[in-house]
């Protein structure tokens, strides 16, 4: 059987950056780069045209930085799994770029088999912070552990369980919900329970009060 190989976009603006990882990346057999983009226009553009597996992005760039451009990806459909790339992770921006969809968070001093691990993990469906933010996450005052809390609610969330999550914010019962996302109304309803029992709420009205509170803008 031959070998799956996980296609990555790299996304920064420093070519010794790219280099660096790329190499990194690629002593992997199963992960292959496919393209480098140097803004964050142009990895919309390029993870619109090669959908990779993954797209492994940097906060800070010109034009866009990676939560600008993670946003636009969002509103675009666009199904590639995300990775923030960043040297100076901050409570902020993690929780901002999980409520975005990300589902990857690592710094840029984290140890090459974290970066594999990251790739693999998120590929697979899995959720990764490497150990400098998951410490940074861990030294928190009340308001900070909620946030934590709020991260760890959403990161479980599925693809498809964020999209019903929203719809049903919006008011849709599970008949309409079906009908945007094209799923049987049963399908639906599944979805709706694993929705509560992750994000530990009992009703339609406290999850769609979740999702005011921490997703919708």
């Amino acid at each position: 059987m031959p070998l799956k190989v996980i296609k990555v976009l790299l996304v920064d603006d420093h070519l010794l950056v790219r280099t660096g990882i790329k190499l990194i990346i690629e002593s992997e057999k199963s992960l292959k780069v496919i393209d480098e983009a140097r803004t964050g226009m142009e990895a919309i553009e390029k993870t619109h045209l090669l959908k990779p597996d993954i797209v492994i992005m940097d906060i800070n760039m010109p034009d866009l930085n990676g939560l600008e451009a993670l946003r636009k990806m969002k509103e675009m459909g666009i199904s590639s799994k995300i990775i923030i790339l960043t040297g100076q992770p901050n409570k902020e921006s993690i929780i901002s770029a999980t409520k975005l969809g990300a589902k990857g968070y690592l710094s840029k001093s984290a140890e090459p088999s974290s970066l594999i691990k990251a790739i693999i993990d998120v590929y697979k469906g899995r959720s990764y912070l490497d150990l400098k933010v998951s410490n940074l996450l861990n030294h928190k005052d009340s308001k900070d552990s909620e946030k934590l809390v709020t991260y760890e609610k959403i990161s479980i969330l599925s693809k498809r369980e964020y999209e019903v999550l929203l719809l049903l914010a919006r008011g849709l019962n599970n008949k309409m919900i079906g009908e945007k996302l094209f799923i049987s109304e049963k399908t639906v309803k599944n979805h709706v329970t694993q929705i509560f029992k992750k994000l530990e709420v009992n009703d339609r009205v406290q999850a769609a009060l979740f999702a005011y509170n921490n997703i919708v803008k």
